[in-house]
């Protein structure tokens, strides 16, 4: 797996993807991989429902969420680039903190917008610990786990 120098240096995902281990982690996106042009384990990044696989088990091998969906027709964010915004606000946080990363509950959130995926709040607290409040205008779709994160 070639590294993405793109990513933020602490995010987990810089090498890629390993699908063996996400299909170790989360059986039920196996049904979603298949074999790229040359020969290694992906899905078709194009399948609303395999990208929503991919992102279970993501979350559920690299963030210890045992639980996570959205509703159907609701945007399905790409983890890796979600989870750099959390590293770059740590980053701008530490700046201002001796260049040290602050951890745990005392740092508060508010996730304007949180939406119905909760990326941020729920990558937020499990890289860094920080307690999120998160606001959005749909509450039909605002899933009812995300009320005790």
């Amino acid at each position: 797996m070639a590294t993405n120098t793109k990513l933020h240096p602490r995010n987990q995902h810089r090498d890629g993807y390993d699908f063996a281990r996400l299909v170790k982690q989360s059986p039920t996106l196996e049904a979603f991989t298949l074999n790229s042009p040359v020969g290694d384990l992906t899905i078709n990044f194009d399948d609303e429902l395999a990208v929503r696989a991919l992102n279970q088990a993501l979350l559920k091998a690299h963030y210890n969420i045992n639980f996570w969906d959205i509703p159907t027709n609701y945007l399905c964010p790409p983890i890796p680039g979600r989870v750099d915004y959390i590293h770059h606000l740590a980053d701008l946080l530490a700046s201002d903190n001796n260049h040290q990363i602050p951890h745990g509950h005392n740092i508060k959130v508010l996730d304007i917008g949180t939406g119905a995926n909760l990326v941020y709040p729920l990558t937020g607290q499990s890289e860094y610990g920080w307690h999120f409040t998160g606001t959005d205008i749909d509450p039909v779709d605002f899933p009812d786990f995300a009320r005790h994160i």
